[in-house]
């Protein structure tokens, strides 16, 4: 009898135990505490050789007022002079199950200081800064492009990140980065991306990426300071 009734306790307890899928997700957190953590930015949909125009500008930074100075993020900014620019940031992430498939999930926390309801040239300056996110097997980069009346060339992504308000294959729109209060100061907001699949290159690898798709004819700062990052093999 006692027997028994160790045995059954034994299958009891094995049928509570953590599910294969579970223990397959990986997570990422990233909060730049102690350096860039690898994450790097860049800059598209712009003339060739006008960074400084354009006052382009990716470092690690603390938080600006009135928000916690001892806590870190990415600032990245740039003044939009073309109405259509794209200011992001990516992440390599190795290791992966070669030319497999994940469903990614992302958790975006940035500081942002535009107002909902504030209005701007071509578009307000939170409600029209689009916010994308994605992953693709190779690295996204601005590549030089011809385009009329730009001797020198243009940058354009070298991924499907779609445009302004509409996404792309590769970067879904998320929302935008506009904030819940009155006034022009910055204030923590947070987007997801969910559901998202993409497929590691040979190498296992795959690039994380989120960016801002502008129509706001001004000067966007923002200030990435958590990113959250699930990737569960299908």
């Amino acid at each position: 009898m006692y027997r028994f009734l160790l045995t059954l306790l034994i299958l009891m307890i094995s049928g509570c135990t953590t599910s294969s899928d579970d223990k397959d997700s990986l997570q990422f957190s990233y909060t730049f505490s102690d350096g860039t953590e690898q994450w790097t930015g860049g800059f598209a949909d712009y003339p060739v050789g006008e960074e400084d125009f354009f006052n382009l500008e990716f470092k690690r930074s603390p938080l600006p007022d009135p928000l916690d100075p001892n806590q870190h993020a990415l600032q990245i900014s740039g003044d939009n002079r073309s109405d259509d620019l794209f200011m992001f940031i990516k992440r390599k992430i190795d290791g992966l199950t070669p030319s497999a498939s994940y469903i990614l999930k992302l958790d975006i926390e940035l500081a942002s200081d535009s107002p909902e309801d504030a209005a701007g040239i071509g578009g307000g300056p939170g409600t029209s800064v689009f916010l994308k996110a994605g992953a693709a097997a190779r690295e996204p980069a601005p590549v030089v492009t011809e385009q009329a009346g730009f001797e020198d060339g243009y940058y354009r992504m070298n991924i499907d990140r779609g445009n302004q308000s509409q996404g792309g294959g590769d970067m879904p729109v998320i929302g935008n980065v506009a904030h819940n209060n009155d006034d022009f100061e910055y204030t923590l907001i947070n987007r997801s991306l969910n559901n998202f699949t993409v497929q590691s290159g040979d190498e296992g690898e795959i690039w994380l990426i989120i960016g801002t798709d502008s129509g706001f004819e001004g000067t966007t700062t923002l200030y990435y300071s958590t990113i959250e990052a699930e990737l569960t093999p299908l």
